[in-house]
């Protein structure tokens, strides 16, 4: 009996963490994510030490894509309910040219800086026998960074690429003070505390201060 209730507990814990996850507008990189496997093909698992803890070895990178993953960052697109705020709230603060949300921010933005870094991000790709399509949708967008992010191949980069970014970004107008304490020593975040308290609690701030084989929009090719 005790081994019966015990089974049903972690099935029922599981279940909790998938549907709650599924019902977080903040959480659009996570929801039906399908977690790579060292041989076969990627599949759900609802709880798992995940792959981009061990596959980035570089801490700063690690740990910006997980605050990324976990909506630890401040969107002004991911909205409950978009009808209840102004459209120019919405859009994304550097272009305005569609709403702010990770797969715009990371993959449309036309932003100079975030343009240049996403350049670098194809030009790594590339040599790693990677093209980089730019997708001409959110959706595509969204589909791409989770394309990225949940491949053994790919997931250092897109890692790099997301730390350059948000600090680029400011981090989102998010405070993250435990950011500093977190980054490892001797990287090339170091001393750059002051940089990550520059964002406010709102979000406020302006901003400024699996390897593809499919063919659509905006996914990898190799």
């Amino acid at each position: 009996f005790c081994k019966g209730l015990q089974l049903e507990l972690v099935a029922g814990m599981k279940r909790w963490i998938f549907d709650s996850i599924q019902g977080m507008v903040s959480l659009p990189l996570l929801r039906g994510r399908l977690e790579p496997q060292e041989t076969g093909t990627p599949r759900r698992i609802a709880l798992c030490r995940r792959h981009y803890l061990s596959g980035v070895v570089a801490a700063n990178h690690r740990l910006a894509l997980t605050r990324l993953l976990c909506g630890s960052f401040y969107f002004r697109g991911l909205r409950t309910n978009l009808l209840d705020h102004p459209p120019s709230s919405l859009l994304c603060r550097r272009c305005g040219e569609g709403l702010e949300t990770p797969g715009h921010v990371f993959m449309q933005c036309r932003d100079a800086l975030t343009v240049a870094e996403r350049e670098s991000l194809r030009e790594s790709l590339l040599r790693s026998g990677f093209t980089l399509r730019t997708p001409s949708t959110e959706v595509g967008a969204t589909q791409l960074m989770k394309d990225l992010i949940f491949n053994w191949d790919t997931v250092a980069e897109i890692a790099r690429f997301v730390c350059k970014v948000a600090r680029g970004w400011r981090w989102f107008g998010r405070r993250l003070p435990t950011l500093v304490s977190e980054f490892a020593p001797n990287t090339d975040d170091e001393g750059e505390d002051e940089e990550l308290e520059t964002g406010t609690e709102d979000g406020s701030d302006d901003g400024f201060g699996t390897r593809g084989n499919r063919n659509g929009d905006g996914l990898l090719i190799n």
